[in-house]
């Protein structure tokens, strides 16, 4: 479980920090060690081997559907869609 939150971190994190995301894109392990997220080897790894344009795409597209589903709570008010309350 801690493995998915360490890389639950690094999603938030690229989706709220745009200077950390392009750091991630150009320099995955820089990037996680610089904001003192440890991730194991193999998590590293697949960061590393990922393709760059599909990672900024997979990162827009959660970030669309975080914003969205935040907007809805507007509509249905007893829900909570924002991850970070």
């Amino acid at each position: 479980m801690a493995e998915q939150d360490d890389l639950r971190a690094v999603a938030g994190k690229a989706i709220a920090d745009p200077v950390f995301r392009q750091k991630l894109l150009d320099d995955p392990e820089a990037a996680v060690k610089e904001a003192g997220i440890d991730l194991t080897p193999e998590q590293l790894e697949a960061l590393k081997n990922m393709d760059k344009a599909q990672m900024e795409k997979g990162l827009t597209e959660l970030d669309s559907r975080l914003t969205m589903g935040c907007w809805g709570r507007e509509v249905f008010p007893h829900r909570s869609y924002c991850t970070w309350e």
